[in-house]
């Protein structure tokens, strides 16, 4: 991996996420060292060198300080920076130890804690760099340090197994700490890169499907002109038949229809989206072409009474109309749409009387296709992937009395 790497995200974790708990460990550090301090020299009356000891505790605490600060500004923490706060914990934690009795200090194994935060935070090298210096340490303490003048051998016998049992549940405390806290943002680091990438597979295939969509449209131009021509002179020569005469005007109607969807989509691929109109009538206008193109369905729609101009993003209308039509083969008899809208949500309700949705297709809704007898598919995804991108939502429900409501919410504008 190249340099430039190294200084990338650290574990892809934000800087609260690490610098965060090692400055909580840092300062149970402190307050720890602070304490034992106090109880030797005072309590016990073993007399500790607290003016050099004391110096570094102040040190760390300014260090404490100034992370604090940085945290503020939740910038990326890199490779390095997080390197550097462990060996400066590390270097201070040494220096502690040599006035406090080198090797023979109980607590001389909680050198090992940066090494374990490390191991799970760092690239191995830099774990390996950081086992160096604390092995340094440790081999320059095992020679150079200030013993702790305790007169008794025995009390100091005892002393030194009550620190060690101490520095067991110490070391033990802040190991689980930091492993549990960093295990749950590796996870939850995991699930948000397992949602984005099932989103960006969704929308590849959706953008597949746009592509073939717009090359099907430009091919399809002709064909319709010419049923749509065959269907208007069969209608006039058969218009005293009601039977052939109905059937070619249905035919004519739904050529219509398919033609003025691709000139619409001409149109937005030019121009964007279409211009503000009232909610009402582009409402009523929606439901009024899907009527042409599903004459089998049978539609209950109260008209909603609301004149606030309205922009709908791109592709709505077609994401509605896949869930009416989504609704319509689920069941064509009852299809029902409910609309309302506040000043800040527009809310639709699609109804029909099939089968419903399964609690795993509630949970999943539009975000994967399904597979089903009901109609409820590729339309379905779609329509959840045209609503996040204009912030909106779509939920399943059971619709009161049998069958499946579909909700789609979208913010106004």
């Amino acid at each position: 991996m190249s340099s430039t790497a190294d200084s990338t995200l650290l574990s892809t974790l934000p800087a609260r996420a690490l610098l965060g708990r090692l400055l909580a460990v840092r300062i149970s550090m402190i307050a720890g060292w602070a304490v034992g301090m106090v109880w030797l020299h005072w309590g016990l009356g073993i007399a500790l060198p607290l003016l050099p000891m004391g110096a570094v505790l102040i040190l760390m605490g300014m260090f404490s300080f100034t992370t604090a600060w940085r945290l503020r500004l939740d910038l990326p923490a890199t490779q390095m920076e997080f390197l550097a706060h462990l060996l400066a914990d590390l270097t201070a934690f040494a220096v502690l130890v040599f006035f406090s009795g080198g090797v023979t200090n109980p607590f001389v194994s909680l050198m090992l804690v940066p090494i374990v935060i490390a191991a799970i935070s760092l690239r191995p090298r830099w774990v390996w760099l950081l086992a160096a210096i604390a092995g340094g340490f440790y081999g320059l303490l095992l020679f150079h340090f200030q013993p702790l003048a305790v007169a008794d051998p025995i009390a100091a016998y005892g002393m030194h197994l009550g620190g060690m049992w101490f520095n067991f549940l110490v070391s033990a405390g802040l190991i689980a700490f930091f492993v549990t806290r960093m295990h749950a943002a590796l996870r939850t680091r995991d699930q948000e890169l397992s949602t984005l990438r099932e989103k960006q597979l969704r929308d590849e295939r959706i953008v597949a499907l746009g592509t073939q969509a717009a090359l099907a449209a430009h091919e399809l131009a002709t064909p319709l002109a010419t049923i749509q021509t065959t269907a208007h002179e069969l209608a006039r020569e058969f218009a005293n038949d009601p039977d052939i005469g109905d059937d070619c005007r249905l035919l004519e109607k739904q050529a219509q229809a398919c033609k003025r969807i691709l000139t619409q989509l001409a149109a937005r691929a030019r121009d964007g989206n279409p211009a503000a109109q009232p909610l009402d009538a582009w409402l009523a206008t929606l439901v009024e072409r899907w009527q042409v193109l599903r004459p089998d369905a049978h539609l209950t729609f109260a008209p909603l009474h609301d004149h606030r101009e309205f922009s709908p993003p791109e592709g709505l209308e077609q994401a509605i109309m896949n869930v009416l039509n989504n609704a319509a083969d689920a069941s064509p008899d009852a299809v029902g749409l409910e609309a309302s809208a506040d000043q800040k949500t527009l809310t639709l309700d699609i109804m029909d009387r099939g089968h419903g949705f399964s609690p795993e297709q509630k949970a999943q809704a539009g975000r994967v296709v399904f597979s089903s007898e009901t109609g409820w598919g590729m339309g379905l995804a779609l329509t959840h992937a045209t609503l996040e991108r204009a912030g909106g939502a779509l939920t399943l429900a059971e619709r009161d009395g049998g069958g499946s409501r579909v909700r789609i919410t979208l913010p106004w504008k």
